[in-house]
């Protein structure tokens, strides 16, 4: 009878364990690919370390300040708790990251969400984006700065002491999607941008910003040019409220239709990853895409050879 009850107990036990996270299936399995080569996910640290996650970027100003923070922290609790980096792939690449991971002497393992899968899973809304889980792989902090909040949770988790947790619905999309129907026969450009790429950039990315200025003009001109075609500017939600948009709209005069992509939605289905990007779309297909408006006459041949 003894041994029963005691293989009840562990029983009980281990099923408490199992039950113990609060995130769902999709988020603890989500792959998270590391420059490396290899593949990690939260499910491989269920029950054996908490996890920290940043999303950050090259070009992005309190990301740079708070590296050596960053390094910090995988350095003092790297035993207790796993960091993980993962770089946002916007306007980046490879040898901007590894050359950031160089300068800072970086040592956690550090990813490229070149999919955008990971943003849009952990609700990715600015960089710097900071996750922190508990060794149960329950949120326990979400936030944009390296502040004392976060350090104190880290400090308490290494030592497996408990932390208040946060509700997981934090994580889950609430913004509606941005609705256009692609399917009539019409084309469609869909105009991708941000309305800080022009300014924000200017001293990191001179290109990039001078490519977004451009863009925008260019748009200007052919959605005059091009009536036929329905014409849609998608501004990012990073960084981005209704003020900045209205602003944003005075600023380069646009007068067709343009929305913040509040759930991220249209920038993931079609994997922007650089800004600014025009598609042109008839019956969801994508029939041309532009990343570079330098030249605004080759822009405009290539715009009039889609509508020929």
């Amino acid at each position: 009878m003894l041994k029963c009850y005691k293989i009840f107990i562990i029983f009980f036990m281990f099923s408490f364990y199992v039950n113990s996270t609060n995130l769902p299936d999709k988020l603890l399995n989500i792959p998270i690919n590391l420059i490396s080569g290899e593949s990690t996910s939260l499910s491989e640290y269920e029950g054996q370390k908490a996890v920290y996650i940043k999303f950050w970027a090259t070009w992005c100003k309190p990301c740079r300040k708070e590296m050596p923070h960053f390094e910090h922290i995988k350095n003092e609790y790297g035993d207790s708790i796993e960091v993980i980096g993962i770089n946002i792939g916007i306007n980046d690449d490879i040898k901007a990251v590894e050359a950031t991971i160089k300068e800072f002497g970086l040592t956690m393992p550090m990813a490229i969400d070149k999919s955008g899968d990971l943003a849009q899973a952990f609700r990715f809304i600015g960089t710097p984006y900071h996750l922190l889980f508990d060794r149960d792989l329950n949120l326990i902090h979400r936030g944009h700065k390296a502040n004392e909040s976060l350090d104190n949770k880290l400090a308490l988790i290494s030592q497996s002491k408990p932390v208040d947790l946060l509700d997981i619905d934090s994580l889950s999309e609430n913004e509606p999607n941005l609705k256009i129907d692609l399917n009539d026969d019409k084309i469609h450009a869909l105009f991708f941008t941000a309305t800080w790429c022009d300014w924000y950039l200017k001293e990191s990315r001179p290109q990039s910003s001078q490519n977004c200025i451009s863009a925008q003009k260019n748009v200007n001109t052919l959605s005059l040019a091009y009536p036929d075609i329905i014409w849609n500017s998608i501004v990012s939600r990073l960084w981005t409220g209704n003020t900045d948009l209205k602003d944003y709209k005075k600023k380069y005069s646009i007068n067709h239709s343009i929305a913040i992509d509040m759930s991220n939605s249209l920038f993931h289905q079609h994997s922007v990853k650089d800004l600014p990007t025009l598609l042109l779309i008839k019956n969801n297909k994508i029939i041309l895409k532009v990343t570079n408006f330098s030249d605004s006459e080759k822009l405009n041949k290539l715009i009039g050879e889609q509508k020929a």
